[in-house]
Formats: structure tokens, sequence, C-alpha cells
């Protein structure tokens, strides 16, 4: 199984990002921003943007020290005051989030806003059903233990025109690659 080591100020800024462009997101969605953002750019550059654990939840993707940080387990956080810095979450009904600040521009690079953008988009024009059925097609989430976690290999499109190169390019840059 591939993995990549997670990033946590990047993952933080990426999460700050998605809240300030959906203020008051809820944690499903977030998820299902971060999951399809990180495809793409896995699918178009051959790195991941944050590189979190993805589990196979049963409503979907879900990236793992993330939504810990959403949850309020800061215990494993490298800068648990980062995180309470960047972020609030409002808990009712729903857990809301909203960002604090701005994110980090300097640490999210362009392609990584790219996908970001485009994922904010895609995940915004849907629902919470429609997102759920989508996600549970995704090979990565059928092929992943339930509750398990998710095989970054297996986000790469079947019909992608260089998936062997893409696939290697990964590898490689799971080995030696920082984000």
């Amino acid at each position: 199984m591939l993995r990549f080591q997670f990033d946590e100020k990047k993952g933080l800024e990426a999460l700050t990002y998605i809240a300030s462009g959906w203020p008051g997101i809820t944690p499903f969605f977030a998820a299902k921003v971060l999951f399809f953002a990180e495809k793409m750019h896995l699918n178009r550059y051959a790195r991941p943007i944050v590189a979190d654990t993805f589990i196979a939840m049963p409503n979907g993707p879900v990236p793992s020290t993330l939504y810990d940080f959403i949850q309020g387990r800061l215990d494993n956080a490298g800068d648990p005051e980062a995180v309470t810095a960047a972020l609030s979450v409002e808990r009712g009904k729903y857990l809301r989030i909203s960002a604090r600040r701005a994110a980090d521009m300097d640490v999210l690079s362009a392609s990584d806003i790219e996908c970001l953008d485009e994922a904010l988009a895609f995940c915004k024009a849907r629902t919470f059903t429609n997102l759920s059925n989508l996600t549970h097609q995704e090979r990565a989430w059928l092929e992943a233990p339930v509750n398990g976690p998710m095989d970054y290999e297996a986000m790469i499109d079947d019909d992608h025109p260089d998936r062997q190169a893409t696939l290697e390019e990964m590898r490689e840059f799971a080995f030696y690659g920082v984000l």
C-alpha cells in the first residue's frame, strides 16, 4: 500500500483554505473536498496535497489526522495551538468548521490551490447523499477494508493515459519527496 508522509502544516493550511471558501462547512463535506482535491492532484501531478491517511468510512473517505483535528483530538498534533488559532469548530446538531484566519498561501502551491478550488466547487454543487454515493464508486474506497486505510495507488484513474508512469513517479515521491 502506497503511503506518503503527512504534512501537518500543509494539511492545516489546506483545511483553513477550505473553511475560508466554505464558511460553516461540515466535517463530511470538508473530508470530501480534501479527498477529491487529493485525487485530482495525484492524477495531474503525481503527488498529494496533504498526504493524510484516508480511511474508508461508511459515508466515504475521511482524512484521519485532519478529522482528528476537527474533532478536537490534538494529542498527536505537532502544533496544537496552530490548529486552534486557524480553525473554529462550532458544536451543535452538526459540527461546523470556520477559518479564524486566512490560509497561509505560501504553504500551498498553485497546483494545490487549483485542485482545492475545483474540489470545493464540485462538492458545493452536491448533496450529502450524492457525494457519499460518488465516493462509494471510487476504487480506492471499494478496495479498502471497512474503516481501514485507502491505498493512494487506487486513487489514480484506471483510464489515466500515463497511469504506470504516474504510479512510478508517486512511488518515487513517497520514498524521497517532501511536500
